[in-house]
């Protein structure tokens, strides 16, 4: 059996493959953030390669890179804080470290399915999370710091798409919103932003809002304060600012939050936006399905959580023009996150 631990870094990411009897090296490379579908290539012929199974780890402040790989059949495992050595500043515990605490003992590791995603083992928690931030949400909405819908008395929708840009998948988003002339909102990972300026700025020019979505898609209950902070305000370096003086826009990733953390992001001038329609098409439960969940959850004010990256976003892709179809047939405006929330 082979080990691979995939770190991510301020510029890209790398990867370092380990012999599960030995433990030694066998396979190292560097992968920039605009190389990512070459990295996938790469993982996914290591088998083929090195003539072994390999199972690929990753840590609990990287959910960019999962889902492509447990869609393409590959073996995931996730390593948490308490089995690994402290992290960089700005990057994941490093790759021969994740491939060795496969190695000392995989039981211990969370095998990743495409069900339930990056947090595969760890969902009471973030459920946990939310229902203890439940009052302290109520009081920063009421404050104007987080929002998860507009006002119920106009017919507007906005549409929000998270963990792009994605080479393949955002430019496909971006043309069918071209095509049906409506606005978007885009919560962007800082990583593949800084790897695709020109996905970023077709988004910018076509009136599309920015948000952010960090840098490295990590689980937020697992960062302290400062990181939080570094990774909004690393990821922030490569959006086009927004509205001047207002909150910047962030999108926890999985929505994970504590009160404590709710607190922080005010701190750090954002205004947290959620969602109240969610047709969990990170999971891929098939077009119609994603289709059918928005049309009938969606009413005024809504704000709908799909996405653009994070894997494969085929039936994502496929869904939208039928998402917009009904909610126009419905007499919906589609809207940005500013146009939604505005008194």
């Amino acid at each position: 059996m082979l080990y691979g631990g995939i770190t991510w870094t301020a510029t890209g990411y790398e990867i370092c493959v380990i012999d599960g009897d030995t433990g030694e090296k066998v396979d190292r490379e560097r992968f920039q953030a605009a190389d990512i579908l070459r990295m996938f290539d790469y993982v996914s012929g290591l088998r083929e390669v090195h003539r072994r199974p390999v199972s690929m780890i990753i840590d609990s402040s990287n959910g960019m890179v999962d889902g492509t790989m447990t869609a393409a059949g590959l073996d995931v495992y996730r390593a948490d804080p308490w089995l690994l050595p402290a992290a960089s500043a700005l990057g994941s515990a490093d790759a021969p470290a994740l491939a060795q605490s496969a190695r000392r003992d995989l039981p211990k590791l969370a095998r990743l399915d495409s069900r339930h995603g990056t947090l595969t083992g760890r969902l009471d928690e973030l459920d946990a999370g939310i229902e203890e931030a439940r009052r302290a949400e109520t009081e920063l909405t009421a404050a104007g710091h987080c929002v998860s819908h507009g006002g119920r008395d106009r017919r507007q929708i906005a549409l929000t798409f998270d963990d792009g840009p994605h080479p393949l998948f955002t430019g496909r988003v971006l043309e069918i919103l071209r095509h049906y002339d409506v606005p978007a909102t885009f919560f962007c990972v800082g990583l593949h932003a800084s790897g695709h300026p020109e996905l970023i700025a077709r988004m910018s020019d076509a009136g599309h809002l920015l948000g952010n979505h960090t840098w490295s898609h990590p689980f937020l209950p697992d960062l302290t304060k400062d990181q939080i902070a570094g990774q909004i305000a690393h990821t922030a370096r490569h959006l086009p600012s927004g509205r001047e003086g207002a909150p910047a826009l962030f999108r926890p990733p999985y929505g994970s939050r504590t009160s404590a953390i709710l607190s922080w992001l005010v701190d750090l001038e954002t205004t947290t936006v959620l969602w109240d329609v969610e047709p969990f098409d990170w999971a891929m439960p098939g077009t119609d399905v994603i289709v059918g969940r928005v049309l009938a959850e969606a009413r005024a004010g809504s704000i709908v959580l799909l996405h653009d990256g994070g894997g494969d976003r085929s039936q994502t892709v496929a869904a939208l023009p039928r998402i917009i179809e009904g909610l126009l047939d419905q007499d919906y405006r589609l809207v940005t996150i500013d146009a939604l929330t505005r008194p």
